[in-house]
């Protein structure tokens, strides 16, 4: 018998005396009896495990606004009472309540973390689990936002497990597929919404930028047609139907050969010869390249080869300019008779496709000087000779310093941007020779992560952007 125990029930026997003696009504002394129970430390330890006196306090803190109180109250209660359907009810209500305040303080895996914590009571309520679906998709927006578009798909697709019917749900998911380079995917996601939603205006405008980003530009036209015929005031679609016809009336005639890891469109008056040059020097660099950064993406690339005066002509490009990446590679090509002209061939398309590998390495989040310095490093366009190049440039002060050189970059039709093309070169070369290859990749999972640069170069090489840019100067024999 605990010591409580023994004093109440020994009160209990000295009050029935009394009640003898004293000729106490029962009423009386039942209230006394009532008093002595209330106050015996054996009831206080009863309401502290009493799941309903539990669960009032935990709605109690909730509307005070104390969330995080009300989720240790309700968790004891639950603890004591396992299948109380208005408990679980409750604590999911403080649990996204919880996920609300951590993504107001811009902590959006901590918010998710409380909303799977509402999954994990396994509710069948309708009310909460519309809520959750809510709140889940409110998490995905702010990884959006933060342009972590991998989270906030994992996010979307937990969500839909909720409400598989979601059409808001589905086309976010799709849009987060889409920018997470996952096209295919989101192809089929978009597919899916306009299979039960054939007017949906949405879906169709990106499964036509979907087709037309893999080069199925037939089909992408029809796809968008449809879609600014049924709503004819939504600009963007519009706007993006003019540029898939213009690009199109030129493109219409060309052959299009669908390969394992590219789709490539060439003018049909080509020399089959180019056909085979170019896909020769694209299997090359997705090995090359590939080994480099150890990723070789399972999406098809579009590729589009044009005869010179049409590729500058119809994208407005400088003369000077002997490839691009916007979601296709595109090239222009004139004869290749000459081994130096197919060696350039060669060179080019291993630039742009390193362009891509960067861009589906870090969703478009590279500095210009290391994305064209990668790209140069793995076109092996600089010889041994661009040492006297560099040192002369830091003689007559034209040397571009390392904070100004992604705008340099831009400055097409300058001797500046040669001398940035050459430096990026040779800095990207420099890491790679001193701290291993495998550095690239591993700076580039960290833009990914949209860690800026400086960290990057930090958290990956182990030293300040200054000192790399020291050291580097002094190792092409320049005194920073």
């Amino acid at each position: 018998m605990t010591l409580e125990n023994f004093i109440l029930e020994n009160s209990l026997s000295g009050i029935i005396c009394i009640m003898k003696r004293w000729k106490v009504g029962y009423n009386l002394a039942a209230g006394v009896i009532f008093l002595l129970f209330v106050f015996s430390p054996s009831f206080a330890v009863a309401q502290e495990e009493d799941p309903v006196i539990l669960n009032n306090l935990g709605v109690k803190l909730l509307g005070e606004g104390k969330p995080e109180e009300a989720v240790s109250v309700l968790e004891r209660a639950r603890a004591y009472d396992p299948a109380g359907g208005k408990i679980a009810s409750n604590l999911a209500g403080a649990y996204m309540r919880m996920a609300e305040r951590t993504l107001k303080e811009g902590n959006a895996g901590g918010a998710a973390r409380w909303a799977d914590n509402v999954l994990n009571l396994g509710i069948d309520d309708a009310g909460v689990l519309e809520s959750l679906a809510r709140t889940y998709n409110l998490i995905a927006n702010a990884y959006n936002d933060g342009k972590d578009y991998s989270n906030a798909a994992s996010i979307l697709e937990t969500a839909l497990t909720i409400e598989p019917g979601n059409s808001v749900l589905r086309s976010n998911l799709g849009m987060a597929l889409y920018h997470d380079t996952r096209r295919e995917e989101a192809l089929r996601e978009f597919r899916s919404i306009m299979y039960d939603d054939p007017k949906n205006t949405l879906a169709r405008r990106m499964c036509g930028l979907i087709l037309y980003d893999m080069g199925e530009m037939k089909q992408a036209l029809e796809e968008l047609r449809y879609a600014a015929a049924a709503d004819p005031h939504d600009s963007e679609t519009v706007k993006l139907l003019r540029k898939v016809e213009k690009e199109y009336a030129v493109e219409k005639d060309f052959g299009v050969d669908r390969y394992q890891h590219f789709t490539v469109s060439i003018d049909g008056g080509a020399d089959l010869s180019v056909g085979s040059e170019v896909i020769d020097a694209l299997e090359s660099a997705y090995g090359s390249v590939g080994r480099d950064l150890n990723y070789f993406p399972d999406e098809k690339i579009a590729v589009v080869i044009y005869p010179g005066r049409q590729f500058h002509d119809l994208l407005n490009k400088h003369k000077n300019v002997g490839g691009i990446y916007d979601g296709k590679i595109r090239v222009p090509v004139g004869g290749l008779e000459k081994e130096a002209h197919r060696e350039q061939l060669r060179r080019i398309l291993a630039h742009e496709y390193a362009h891509v590998v960067v861009h589906f390495l870090t969703n478009n989040n590279c500095p210009l000087w290391l994305n064209e310095g990668i790209a140069e490093y793995e076109s092996r366009t600089w010889e041994n000779g661009f040492y006297d190049v560099l040192g002369s440039a830091a003689s007559n002060g034209t040397f571009v310093p390392l904070d100004k050189l992604s705008s340099a970059l831009k400055a097409y039709g300058s001797n500046r941007v040669s001398l940035a093309y050459l430096e990026s070169f040779s800095l990207v070369r420099y890491m790679a020779q001193t701290y291993g290859v495998y550095s690239l990749r591993r700076i580039l999972d960290c833009l990914y992560r949209r860690e800026p640069v400086e960290k990057a170069v930090r958290e990956t090489l182990f030293v300040e952007m200054d000192q790399l840019e020291r050291d580097w100067m002094r190792s092409l024999g320049i005194d920073s």
